[in-house]
């Protein structure tokens, strides 16, 4: 798992927060609480910080931009029983899957290097996700929550929480909610006046 993610965005002097006015009152208050939210009780401090390394292996382009808690936002959806439900083939929901998984993460690596996944050099951990990631963990510690479904699971998560944090908006040129605004220029090099504009013109 090579970490080769751009770390140059096309557009760094755009805010996606400066048109925050122009969202709907509860689009607006969706996003101030995902930006803002309370530390939540479902995680202990271990699993937290297995968590967040894990997030920032995977993402690591995004680390610098990133507004929005990892920790705070999954151990939210998880109090709330948003991830009670079950991945397609499995008896076991994700609630569980991730639960436990970030349990049995740091058991494989504590197994393996005396150490916890957020202690590891960075190699390491590439080296450990890939191996989760095909199913290739420590068979006696990956019980009953397997390696590869953890990884997917988890990172099908961690997909959706990177990606709805404005500051990652920001950085990728992506102009948020469209509603109730809407699109309106469609044609090459054009651009409604509240959309990011490519600070690198070649890149029109």
């Amino acid at each position: 798992m090579e970490s080769n993610h751009p770390r140059k965005s096309y557009y760094p002097t755009y805010d996606v927060l400066s048109n925050k006015q122009s969202w709907d009152q509860v689009t607006r208050n969706i996003i101030e609480q995902r930006m803002h939210g309370a530390e939540g009780t479902f995680f202990t401090p271990d699993q937290k910080r297995t968590l967040v390394a894990i997030a920032k292996a995977l993402f690591p382009s995004h680390v610098g931009e990133q507004s929005v808690s990892v920790s705070i936002v999954l151990d939210r959806r998880m109090l709330e029983g948003k991830l009670s439900i079950y991945p397609k083939q499995s008896s076991i929901s994700k609630e569980v899957i991730i639960d436990q998984g970030l349990i049995l993460a740091d058991k494989d690596c504590l197994y393996r290097y005396h150490q916890p996944f957020f202690m590891l050099e960075e190699q390491s951990k590439h080296e450990l996700l890939e191996e989760w990631r095909q199913n290739d963990g420590n068979p006696e510690v990956w019980m009953p929550v397997k390696s590869d479904l953890f990884f997917s699971t988890l990172a099908s998560e961690l997909v959706k929480i990177v990606y709805s944090d404005p500051g990652v908006w920001s950085t990728i040129g992506f102009g948020g909610p469209a509603y109730p605004r809407g699109y309106y220029a469609y044609g090459p090099k054009q651009f409604d006046s509240w959309e990011a504009k490519p600070h690198d013109e070649n890149a029109l």
